[in-house]
């Protein structure tokens, strides 16, 4: 899954919608489109990500693989060492570790709470 990360001074404030939505339609990343992360360094090691997301068509409470690219991209630019922390929208503190592997990373792992929210049944 594709993911634009930008860095932005203050989350609070990043035009998530707007800028989201014009990013995510991209001619660069035609014709599919791509996922949009608003990152903010809290703290050495510390991230706060606001993530808009493709086929939501806009901001969700938390993107696994927008936090992973997020982490990944801060630790890079940053020098930061794992794990990353990561504040999402919806509240939480999710952790990703990584080991690095020349220019990339390996053994990748994103670790955080998790809630049933749903159980069905499907009749064939």
């Amino acid at each position: 899954m594709p993911h634009a990360v930008l860095f932005v001074p203050d989350a609070d404030q990043a035009a998530v919608q707007d800028l989201g939505s014009v990013l995510r339609h991209h001619p660069h990343f035609a014709p599919k489109g791509t996922n949009v992360n608003f990152v903010q360094v809290l703290a050495p090691g510390r991230i706060r990500v606001r993530t808009y997301e493709r086929g939501v068509e806009g901001e969700t409470l938390a993107c696994g693989t927008g936090v992973t690219a997020s982490a990944l991209i801060a630790a890079r630019r940053h020098g930061f060492p794992s794990p990353v922390q990561v504040q999402v929208q919806g509240g939480d503190t999710l952790e990703v570790g990584f080991e690095t592997d020349g220019d990339g990373f390996r053994n990748v792992g994103l670790t955080g709470p998790a809630d049933f929210v749903f159980e069905g049944t499907i009749q064939i």
